[in-house]
Formats: C-alpha cells, sequence, structure tokens
C-alpha cells in the first residue's frame, strides 16, 4: 500500500480497508498539520487591532475573504499597488521635508530678527495694566515678518511689568524658534 505523508510517499504491504478490491492498492495521503496561508494586502481604511489605511499586511486568506474584502477595508497586493504606495509615501517624506524646511527658515528668521517690541500701557512702578499674551506676541511677529504663527505655539513667561523677556515658538515638531519679547511705555495713549 502507498501512503503519503508530507511530500513523502511510503508503501506498505498491508491491505488498505478503504480499497475496494484486494488486488488493487489505494493512496493514503496523511496531513502532517495544517498550513496556514497568508495573503498580502494594503488597508484601504482602518481596522483597530490591524493597522491604519495605506499599511501593508499580511493576514490569513479566510480573514482576508470573510471580512476585510467585504467590509472594503483591504485590496489584495497587486504590483501596481505596491508602487502606488512608494510613490504616495515619497510624496509625503517630501511634503514633511518642505514643511521642516519652512520651519527652519522662520526660526532662522525669527532669531535674526532677535527681538518683537510691544507697547503697553503703564500705571505706577512699571505696572502694565494686564498682561502680554501670546496673542500680542503672534500678532508683533505678523506685523514684522508677514506669517501668522499660531498663538498656542508660543511659549512665553508671565509677563507683568516692562522689560525684555525670553519666549520660544513651536514651529514644528523638531524646530522650535527662540526670541526676545521687549515690553516698552505705550506712549501715544
Amino acid at each position: 500500500m502507498q501512503t503519503s505523508t508530507g511530500l513523502r510517499t511510503t508503501f506498505s504491504t498491508k491491505p488498505s480497508k478503504a480499497v475496494a478490491s484486494p488486488s488493487r492498492r489505494g493512496l493514503r495521503v496523511v496531513a502532517q498539520r495544517a498550513v496556514t496561508k497568508k495573503v498580502q494586502v494594503v488597508l484601504t481604511k482602518q481596522v483597530p487591532s490591524l493597522g491604519n489605511e495605506g499599511e501593508l499586511k499580511s493576514v490569513p486568506t479566510g480573514y482576508y475573504r470573510n471580512y476585510l474584502k467585504p467590509q472594503g477595508y483591504a485590496a489584495l497586493a497587486t504590483e501596481n499597488i505596491l508602487e502606488e504606495i512608494q510613490r504616495q509615501k515619497a510624496v509625503e517624506e517630501r511634503a514633511r521635508m518642505e514643511e521642516k524646511a519652512k520651519a527652519q527658515a522662520m526660526a532662522t528668521a525669527l532669531s535674526t530678527i532677535g527681538k518683537f517690541v510691544i507697547k503697553k500701557k503703564v500705571g505706577e512702578g512699571d505696572q502694565i495694566f494686564g498682561s502680554v499674551s501670546a496673542a500680542d506676541v503672534v500678532e508683533a511677529i505678523k506685523m514684522q515678518t508677514g506669517r501668522e504663527l499660531e498663538k498656542r505655539s508660543v511659549t512665553l513667561p508671565e509677563i507683568k511689568t516692562l522689560g525684555t523677556y525670553d519666549a520660544t515658538v513651536k514651529l514644528h515638531a523638531e524646530v522650535v524658534g527662540s526670541f526676545k519679547v521687549v515690553v516698552q511705555k505705550d506712549t501715544s495713549a
């Protein structure tokens, strides 16, 4: 009798019970273990516990066939899709580098200018009325550079008197600009 185990074929002299006639030899296939088949897919939407949109993942065939494909969460990874992902990643990387370069240019401009003057009304003992806020600093920067910054990205110490203070602004995740804020007495009022 001939028996296949995985990729091996063995022969035995005992007749198989599954064989109809004693003169005929039967082929019996014995599987060693179940093989888990996986396919490469590209996620078209974010899938919890699997990944984000645009990621390349290896998932079991049944999971793709029964869940990801019918729900529209994934597509099979073909050469065209893989090339498109590579192009898209290159474009995104280029955009990130350009954004960082602009932020570095702005940080250089802020350090070159060095100081921004803000005029406030003053009471007794050089105490200003109110305080200097991030919005005041952003307005002064806009007047001198022409570029608008977000006021929540500006970090200031508490300013209640006339003087010079150090300030920073976060322009990018990796770029921080430093400059000085000079608070002067407003003589026009």
